[in-house]
C-alpha cells in the first residue's frame, strides 16, 4: 500500500517538474467536436477534427477530419453542412476514431476550446464504448482568454470568449468555415498566439495555470 502511494507521488512530482519546460518543448493535439446538441447525456458527437502542435509549429500533415459512423444529424445540418449521406459515406466506427485518439494523446497535451463542453462529450463517449481508463493533460483556449482577460481587468462582452473574438484580439484572421478541422486548425493558430503574448519564456505551466488541467476518461 505504501509503496503504492510514493508511486504515485513520484509520478505526480516528476509531471509537475516536467510542466516547467518551455511550453514549445511540449507536443500538443488541438481538437474540435462536432456535436447533435449541447447535452453529452442525450446528444452525439457527429465529427471530430485535430492538428497537432510540434515545436511550437502547426503540423498540417497531422490534420484529420473524422466523421463518425451512425451520427444523428438532426436540425444542426445548418451548422456544421454534414448530411445524412455524408456519414453513411465516410463515417467511421467511434470506438476506432476514439483509440486512435487515444493513441495521439498518450505523448502529446489536448488543446480544446471551451473544455467543459468538449471533454463532457468525451466522457460520455468513452464510458458508451467501454474503453479502458485514459489520462492526460489538457489546456482551454477559452478559460486562458477568460483568465488574461480577468488578469488585465478587461471586461469583455458577452460572447466575447468565443473562438472567433478570441482570435480577433490577436488580429488573426476570420474563418468563414466551422466544421471540425477548420476549428480545431483556428484553436491551434489561436493558441501559438496566446503563447507569444506570454513571452518568450513561456511554460506549459504558466498556460496550465491560467487553464488547463488533468482529466481521467473511464468506462
Amino acid at each position: 500500500m505504501l509503496i503504492g502511494v510514493m508511486q504515485k507521488f513520484k509520478a505526480w512530482h516528476m509531471s509537475r517538474q516536467a510542466m516547467k519546460r518551455a511550453w514549445s518543448d511540449w507536443d500538443y493535439l488541438v481538437l474540435d467536436i462536432e456535436t447533435s446538441g449541447l447535452d453529452p447525456k442525450q446528444d452525439n458527437i457527429v465529427s471530430l477534427g485535430w492538428v497537432c502542435i510540434h515545436h511550437g509549429v502547426i503540423d498540417l500533415d497531422s490534420a484529420r477530419h473524422m466523421l463518425l459512423e451512425g451520427a444523428e444529424i438532426s436540425d444542426n445540418v445548418g451548422i456544421h453542412m454534414i448530411t445524412d449521406a455524408d456519414v453513411e459515406l465516410h463515417g467511421k466506427k467511434q470506438q476506432s476514431v476514439l483509440r486512435y485518439l487515444r493513441h495521439l494523446l498518450r505523448k502529446r497535451v489536448l488543446v480544446i476550446h471551451h473544455a467543459p463542453m468538449e471533454l463532457g462529450f468525451l466522457k460520455s463517449s468513452w464510458q458508451q464504448q467501454g474503453l479502458a481508463s485514459f489520462s492526460f493533460n489538457w489546456l482551454d483556449t477559452l478559460a486562458i482568454e477568460r483568465a488574461k482577460a480577468h488578469r488585465a481587468q478587461q471586461p469583455i462582452q458577452e460572447g466575447g470568449f468565443r473562438l472567433g473574438p478570441c482570435r480577433a484580439r490577436y488580429a488573426l484572421p476570420d474563418y468563414q468555415g466551422h466544421d471540425a478541422l477548420t476549428d480545431a486548425l483556428a484553436t491551434a493558430e489561436l493558441l501559438l498566439a496566446q503563447a507569444a503574448y506570454q513571452g518568450k519564456d513561456c511554460r506549459l505551466h504558466d498556460l496550465n495555470q491560467l487553464g488547463g488541467g488533468r482529466t481521467r476518461l473511464v468506462s
